[in-house]
Parts: structure tokens; C-alpha cells; sequence
């Protein structure tokens, strides 16, 4: 799994920004609580939970999978 990834896009949720391109976000490491299988199961299109603490603590929201750009170590 990379370390990091870079947003290609906003993330945008009710008409809010969550997340600006080219933000760095970084994987969950804790549970998500099944909110990016459930979103992934809702909209069907592959949701993956981040955060932008480097660490992978929390808050994190979930993000459709084709905005991250994963980034080499």
C-alpha cells in the first residue's frame, strides 16, 4: 500500500471541499468502520478511507479511488 497519495482532484461532499487537487492525504490506519466498502457499495465506484494526518490517525473521510495518485517512497 503507498505511503501517500496526491488528490487529482477536489473531493467534494454536499457541495463542500473535503480535499483540494494536489493535497497530500495519507491511508487510514486505524478501522474506517466500513464507510469506504459502504460507499463503495452504494455508488459502485472503489472508495479507499484517508486522512491528512501522516501518521494515519484520524479524522479521515473516504475518497472515490481514481482521485489518488499514489506517490513513490
Amino acid at each position: 500500500m503507498p505511503k501517500a497519495y496526491r488528490m487529482k482532484e477536489d473531493r467534494v461532499v454536499q457541495g463542500e471541499v473535503w480535499a483540494r487537487t494536489g493535497a497530500i492525504v495519507y491511508p487510514i490506519r486505524g478501522w474506517d468502520y466500513g464507510l469506504a466498502s459502504d460507499d463503495t457499495r452504494h455508488s459502485g465506484v472503489e472508495h479507499k478511507s484517508v486522512t491528512f494526518k501522516a501518521d494515519g490517525d484520524y479524522p479521515s473521510f473516504t475518497v472515490p479511488a481514481r482521485m489518488l495518485e499514489p506517490l513513490s517512497d
